[in-house]
């Protein structure tokens, strides 16, 4: 099966909006780990809230950054490798 061409265009701007939703609630949960009296529970929470929120931002920005890629940066790319043939 292959995939329409708006649904490989669609899939990374869904993905970025995914994570991104996904960092704003483990940064939600490390607020509330924080505010949390010490416990081992609390110490537990928020290693992982604050190890998922700061992968999801790091995804996101990975995404961000290869879509917002300037079509003159691709040009330019394709023309060094016309070059080198």
């Amino acid at each position: 099966m292959v995939p329409e061409e708006g649904l490989a265009v669609n899939r990374p701007h869904r993905n970025f909006w995914i994570l991104v939703t996904a960092s704003v609630v483990a940064v939600g949960l490390l607020s509330t780990a924080v505010r949390m009296p010490p416990s081992p529970l609390a110490g537990i929470l928020t290693a992982v809230a604050g190890l998922a929120a700061a992968a999801s931002l790091a995804l996101a920005g990975r995404i961000l950054v290869v879509t917002t890629r300037s079509s003159t940066t691709t040009r330019a790319r394709r023309r060094r490798a016309n070059d080198l043939e």
